[in-house]
This record gives C-alpha cells, structure tokens and sequence, in this order.
C-alpha cells in the first residue's frame, strides 16, 4: 500500500487547504463526518492543524448506523479522539430501516446524509478519497449511468434540506497517501469489519476488480478519476445549455 510517491504530512495538508480556502470565509463552521476509520481520522488531524490559520471552527459527528457489532465502540473510539484534541463532538444513531430498499450500502449512506443534514453548520466535509470515486464510477458504469452518474461523488454541492455546503477536500488523494500519511502521523482508528464481506458490491470492486485491472494497465485508478472529472465538467456544461435553453423559452 505504501507508495514511493505519497506527500508528506505537509503536502497532503497544504492540498486540503487549497481546497478549502477558496471556499470558506473566516469564522465558517464546520462539520466533520467522523467514522473512525484511517480516511476520516486523518481528515480530521488536518482540519485540526488547518483550523486556526484558516480561521474556521470545527465539530465532529459520528453516526451510529447500528449494522456492526462494534458500533458502539466505533462511537466511544471517536469521542475519545475527539477529546483529545479538543474538538466539539456528537454522536447520532440511525434507523436505516425505512432505506432498505436502496441496499445495506444505500440505506447507511442515505441515513448518514439526512442526520449530516440535521445539524447546523456552514460546510459538512467527507473523507472520500480517490479511490472511492474510482469505486462509485465503476458502480455506475455496472448500472448503466449517463454522464452525471459516471461523473461520480463532486467535490462540493448543495445539502438537500440543510444551508450546508457539501466537501470532499480529499477526493484527488489516493488511499494509500491517506494511509501513509496516519502511519507517519502516528494516528489511531478503527476497522470496519465489513470490509471484508465480498457480497458488498463496493468491495468486490475494491478486493476483485481493480487489482485485476491494474495489473493490466498500471495507473488505471489514476486515469478513471480524471475521466471522472472530465464527465463532471460535461455535465456541468450540459446543466448550463439546460438553463440557457429553459430561459429561452420562458
């Protein structure tokens, strides 16, 4: 997993803050989702770091989705991280009942943004990385998406039912930078056991099929995420024509 060229603990923080400091103006709140896995834990040691320079106040929110058996020391391990480095911390359980018919997957993530919604802030920032854009390309190229779906996860958009801003400051970052970067940082965090369960479909893709395909054309993961943003920038350009073509006509 390590990697010859991952940043060093100051590139990736100077690379979170360049995205961030276009976008937020001193005082902002801010949420952090918190699952107390390596991508969420390292986010929030560079948001931490970022904070004072970059002037804005940062929270934590854990949500409890009630699938594992571990999930309440999932939450016990995020709070007392928090603690530790001083952060305003709340912890929220789920019903991901009502969402079942979006999959385990769909209905965590649906119960996840709709509690994210709920609490007051100004931006709520995700840890999605790289690779997690390759994975959800991949899962709508399964389902036969058009652009916007190939286009994957923005990294930014409006919060349905929430002022908030959404951000993803690390979605051009590799997993591996991120695991590096906690290794030399000395961090903590937890494993999710269900990344293990190859019946979940972004597993699979993540266990099975990118090595599969990397192994045939190296840098794959590097290429599809600039595919993916080459499809956001056409959809984009397509959302404008709609709107020039809607103002026409009215």
């Amino acid at each position: 997993m390590a990697s010859s060229r991952n940043p060093r603990p100051a590139d990736l923080q100077a690379l979170v803050a360049a995205q961030l400091r276009p976008r937020l103006a001193p005082g902002a709140h801010v949420l952090l989702g918190l699952s107390g896995g390596v991508d969420s834990v390292v986010l929030l040691d560079v948001l931490v770091r970022l904070a004072p320079a970059l002037r804005f106040s940062l929270r934590a929110l854990h949500i409890n989705h009630g699938i594992s058996p571990n999930a309440q020391r999932w939450a016990e391990f995020c709070a007392g991280l928090c603690t530790r480095l001083g952060v305003p911390f709340a912890s929220e359980e789920v019903d991901i009942a009502p969402y079942r018919t979006l999959g385990i997957e769909g209905a965590a993530r649906q119960a996840r943004h709709e509690a994210l919604a709920r609490h007051a802030a100004d931006f709520i920032v995700l840890a999605q990385h790289r690779d997690d854009q390759v994975e959800t390309m991949l899962l709508q190229l399964a389902r036969g998406a058009g652009v916007k779906g190939l286009a994957g996860m923005p990294a930014q958009r409006t919060v349905r039912g929430s002022v908030a801003q959404m951000l993803r400051p690390l979605l051009s970052v590799p997993r591996h930078a991120i695991e590096a970067y906690a290794r030399e940082q000395g961090l903590q965090w937890v494993e999710d056991e269900s990344n293990n369960d190859m019946s979940l479909r972004r597993n699979f893709i993540r266990s099975r099929v990118l090595p599969i395909l990397e192994s045939a054309f190296p840098g794959v993961r590097a290429a599809m995420a600039r595919s993916a943003a080459n499809l956001a920038d056409a959809s984009g350009l397509l959302d404008q024509f709609a709107d020039q073509d809607i103002a026409l006509l009215a």
